[in-house]
C-alpha cells in the first residue's frame, strides 16, 4: 500500500499516531495532519530547501515525522516540537508560572531544555517540570539539536541578546513582551526574525484568550450591532514597595514599565479587538514619583508614569477610552465594556485581576434596561485540555497550540514580530500625545 493511503481497522484514508495525538482529535492543530504521509514528508522537505541544504533538508524531514512499517502497517510518528524556556526560576518567574504548565500538559511542544543565570536554580525547576536538559548559558540551550522553539521569558532588557542568540541558531522564537526596549530594538529583531526564515510570536497574549476570540466573533456577527463606544479600566496596584529583584519596573529605559507592560498589554487587547486608533490624544502622570525598595530601605525615583488615561477614535469610526491605574492600593481588576446600537458587552476579571491578557475573565451581555446576562464561551474556542483552562497558563497553552500549528504547516503565526512593532509605536503616540497634553 503507497504511503498516503493507509489503513486502520478496515477504515481506509486514516493515519494511525503513535500516543495520544489520534488524528481524530478535533484540533486546529492537526489540520496539517489531514495530508497524506508522503505530502507532508514533501512539504517538510521542500520547506527546509528554502533555507537549507538538501542534506539538512532531508534530517529536518526526519526531525518533524519518522515513517515506519508498510502495507498495512504504516505509521506516522509525530514529534512533539521542543522547547527550551529560558528564565523559569522557582521564585515566582513568568516562565514557570505559565510557560512550563502549559508546555507540561500539551502534546504537540514539550519542554526539553531550560536555563537560569544560575545553574542551581537551572536544575531545580528541571527536576520539578521533568526537564530532561539543563544549562546556565541560553546561547548553549538554543544550539541544542533537541530544542526547536526559544521561549524568552526574562527581564525586558535581555530580550534583543537572547533573541539574537536563537535566531543565530536557526530556532523560531517565542519572546514575551515587549518584544525590546524600545521601537528601534522591537523593529531590529523583526528584520533580523525575517531574514532567517524562522517563525517568531511575541507574547501578546490577550489574542489567545477563548473568550476574547469569542469577543471577537460576536461583535463581527453583529450580536450588539455596530459597535459606538468601547472603555477598557486597568486597576491593578503598581508596587510603590518592591523587592529589589523587581527594582527595574519603576525605570522607564528598562523598557519595563507601567505603560509598556499593562499598557501594551491592554492597549494590544483593545485594538486587536476594535482596530487602531486613528486619533489619541493622553494623560500620564506619576503620582508616587519616591519608592522604597522592601528589604533594605533603598530610596529611588519612579521615571515612568504611573496613571494614564488615552482616547480617542478608532479606524471604524467607535470611540475609545483607556484607564490605566496603577496606584498602591489593589485595585479593583479588569473592564471592559463595548457599547453598541442593539445592545452592549461588558468583560470582567475578578478583583485581583493581574492584567487582561492573564486574569479569568467573565463575559455579560445586556438584556434590557438594568439587566446583564452572562455569557457562556463554547468548547470550541478552547484549543486546550480542561486542566488549562483557567489561569495564567490558559492564553499562553494557547498560543503555543497557535505557534507549532504555524510551524508544523509553514504559515505565518500572530501574534508577530511586525505586531510587535506596531504596538510599540502605538505606545510611542502616545507618549508623544502625553508630551503635547503637559505643554498646554
Amino acid at each position: 500500500m503507497p504511503i498516503g493511503s493507509t489503513q486502520e481497522g478496515g477504515q481506509k484514508g486514516r493515519l494511525c499516531f503513535d500516543g495520544p495525538r489520534q488524528v481524530q482529535d478535533l484540533n486546529p492543530l492537526y489540520g496539517w495532519y489531514r495530508f497524506p504521509v508522503s505530502v507532508r514528508i514533501y512539504l517538510t522537505i521542500q520547506r527546509a530547501l528554502r533555507h537549507k541544504s538538501a542534506k539538512s533538508s532531508f534530517a529536518l524531514a526526519a526531525e518533524v515525522c519518522s515513517y515506519v512499517g508498510g502495507g498495512e502497517n504504516e505509521r506516522l510518528i509525530v514529534k512533539p516540537l521542543g522547547v527550551g524556556v529560558v528564565g523559569a526560576n522557582l521564585q515566582g518567574s513568568w516562565g514557570v508560572r505559565a510557560h512550563l504548565p502549559a508546555l507540561c500538559r500539551l502534546e504537540d511542544v514539550a519542554a526539553v531544555a531550560v536555563t537560569t543565570s544560575h545553574r542551581e536554580a537551572a536544575e531545580a525547576t528541571a527536576s520539578q517540570f521533568r526537564i530532561p536538559h539543563v544549562f546556565d548559558d541560553a546561547r548553549a540551550l538554543a544550539e541544542h539539536p533537541e530544542v526547536d522553539v526559544v521561549a524568552i521569558c526574562v527581564r525586558v532588557p535581555y530580550h534583543f541578546e537572547l533573541v539574537m542568540a536563537a535566531l543565530d541558531a536557526g530556532k523560531h522564537v517565542y519572546c514575551e513582551w515587549p518584544l525590546g526596549r524600545d521601537s528601534e530594538e522591537a523593529l531590529e529583531l523583526q528584520r533580523q526574525a525575517e531574514g532567517r526564515g524562522v517563525t517568531h510570536m511575541v507574547g501578546l497574549q490577550a489574542r489567545s484568550s477563548p473568550l476574547l476570540h469569542y469577543v471577537r466573533d460576536l461583535v463581527s456577527e453583529g450580536i450588539i450591532g455596530t459597535v459606538r463606544s468601547v472603555g477598557l479600566t486597568h486597576s491593578v496596584a503598581w508596587p510603590a514597595q518592591p523587592p529589589p529583584s523587581m527594582a527595574y519596573l519603576q525605570d522607564r529605559s528598562s523598557g519595563a514599565h507601567f505603560l509598556s507592560i499593562p499598557g501594551g498589554h491592554s492597549v494590544d487587547a483593545l485594538c486587536w479587538l476594535f482596530g487602531e486608533f486613528r486619533t489619541l490624544s493622553a494623560t500620564m502622570a506619576t503620582t508616587i514619583p519616591n519608592i522604597e525598595i522592601a528589604g533594605t530601605g533603598e530610596q529611588i525615583v519612579r521615571s515612568s508614569a504611573d496613571q494614564i488615561v488615552v482616547s480617542g477614535a478608532l479606524e471604524n469610526g467607535a470611540v475609545a477610552c483607556l484607564r490605566l491605574s496603577g496606584g498602591p492600593s489593589a485595585g479593583t481588576g479588569i473592564r471592559l465594556e463595548v457599547n453598541g446600537d442593539k445592545g452592549d458587552l461588558v468583560i470582567v476579571s475578578g478583583v485581583g485581576g493581574r492584567g487582561i491578557q492573564m486574569s479569568d475573565l467573565r463575559l455579560y451581555r445586556t438584556t434590557g434596561l438594568g439587566k446583564l446576562e452572562m455569557i457562556a464561551v463554547p468548547d470550541s474556542y478552547f484549543p486546550v485540555p480542561g486542566a488549562l483552562r483557567s489561569g495564567p497558563p490558559l492564553n499562553v497553552a494557547c498560543a503555543y497550540v497557535h505557534l507549532a500549528k504555524a510551524i508544523r504547516e509553514g504559515v505565518p503565526v500572530r501574534p508577530n514580530f511586525a505586531d510587535a512593532v506596531l504596538r510599540h509605536r502605538t505606545l510611542d503616540r502616545i507618549e508623544r500625545a502625553a508630551e503635547i497634553t503637559l505643554s498646554l
